[in-house]
């Protein structure tokens, strides 16, 4: 008998809520443990070093921490169902929204969470208490998770999430709200009619904080119903969307009879063709240049400084041994609004992998998708490579000097 993957998670926890997606549209059987589990501490930590959600033991025995890492892994061991498009500009595409829904939702994310007390405090202390101590008693749950309450909270300002600031990160997650609510009217998942890594990239945020914890989740449900399927849907192991009857679904993903006679621009896969990327697709792109783009360029820009001064050896840590959780701080406009924030040197590589998938790609087709990427307004984030690379080894990111 094969043994399941284990998955020490929380429901609280956003990343978790990415890889538990995955895991179930993926049809792997999995065991979910909390940090609460003595495996964590005894095993878990030592292993990766440091306390960090999720972390997925396979059952070939390798420890395998960071979800994008993750699914890279097991996409490569279990290749069917394909949750990372085969097209290589459409896996460019969805590189680019995993980035934006992992790294571009954590202000709208983490603002909601902490920055309504009233509708919200008790919840996540009995989340955040329950996570290590399963069976803490309702009047002790605040005492017990409040210094954990205290550490994630005091990270607003390290995201950039001040008084000034809140409410353009409101307004915006409205806006995102109804194109994401337009999008779902049309098309059961973000890139058509199967999930992908761009939507396990918005899962993340959009079920752990913005459709669990209670005033985002009855904003939601108020305001973008639509969405909230999306989130349902994205939650449930089955591949159904029971919205949309002119499609049928085998198994655990649509076949390729799916694929609508009504014109929409789906090819044989249930994916959008790349040259066909829907209107309200393009205005996620388009929002993602807004809301995003203008804090990447801002940590690509240090980071590019960092390395013309200081010289990194090839391979070496981006954060040395330090314990630091950034290089420094970086200031950005965001629709006029100034911004100061850490510099997130994990957004940069996931950024490299959406610029390395586009490099990639044969000329006809990048110049198609840098096309559509220069109609929404991504053309200079993505197009423009710095001599260096972040990757990623050993639970932590190094760096990767190319001249």
């Amino acid at each position: 008998m094969t043994h399941p993957h284990i998955m020490y998670g929380s429901p609280v926890s956003l990343y978790s809520g990415k890889l538990r997606s995955y895991l179930r549209k993926k049809a792997l059987p999995f065991e979910e443990r909390l940090p609460a589990h003595p495996a964590f501490a005894r095993d878990i930590v030592p292993a990766v070093g440091r306390v960090v959600l999720p972390v997925l033991v396979a059952p070939e025995g390798d420890v395998l921490q960071d979800t994008t890492e993750i699914i890279d892994v097991l996409e490569d061991r279990h290749p069917e169902p394909a949750l990372v498009p085969r097209d290589p500009a459409l896996k460019t595409v969805a590189r680019i929204l995993e980035l934006y829904g992992d790294e571009g939702l954590l202000r709208p994310a983490m603002h909601y969470r902490w920055n309504f007390p009233d509708a919200n405090d008790h919840f996540i202390s009995l989340e955040f208490a329950r996570m290590g101590a399963p069976a803490t008693p309702d009047d002790q749950a605040d005492t017990v998770a409040a210094p954990l309450k205290a550490r994630m909270s005091g990270l607003l300002p390290y995201l950039g999430i001040t008084a000034d600031t809140i409410p353009g990160i409101e307004g915006r997650y409205h806006e995102l709200l109804g194109l994401l609510d337009r999008h779902f009217a049309d098309h059961p998942y973000l890139l058509g009619l199967r999930p992908t890594i761009a939507d396990f990239g918005f899962i993340g945020p959009l079920y752990a904080h913005l459709g669990r914890d209670p005033h985002p989740a009855a904003l939601m449900q108020r305001q973008a119903h639509r969405v909230w399927r999306w989130v349902e849907r994205m939650m449930a192991p089955e591949w159904t969307a029971p919205e949309f009857p002119e499609h049928t679904f085998a198994g655990p993903a649509p076949s390729a009879s799916s694929s609508p006679s009504s014109g929409q621009a789906y090819g044989e896969d249930g994916l959008f063709r790349p040259a066909a990327l829907p209107e309200t697709l393009k205005d996620l792109l388009k929002m993602m240049s807004r809301e995003h783009a203008p804090e990447l360029a801002a940590c690509v820009a240090f980071l590019d400084d960092h390395v013309r001064t200081t010289h990194p050896a090839d391979g070496a840590a981006v954060l040395g041994d330090s314990g630091k959780r950034t290089l420094g701080r970086i200031r950005f406009h965001i629709d006029g609004t100034p911004y100061e924030a850490a510099v997130r040197q994990y957004a940069v590589w996931m950024l490299n992998r959406a610029q390395d998938s586009l490099a990639a790609l044969p000329e006809k087709e990048r110049a198609a998708l840098s096309r559509i990427l220069e109609e929404t307004g991504l053309s200079d984030l993505l197009g423009k490579c710095p001599p260096w690379r972040i990757e990623r080894h050993a639970y932590r990111e190094i760096w990767h000097i190319l001249s």
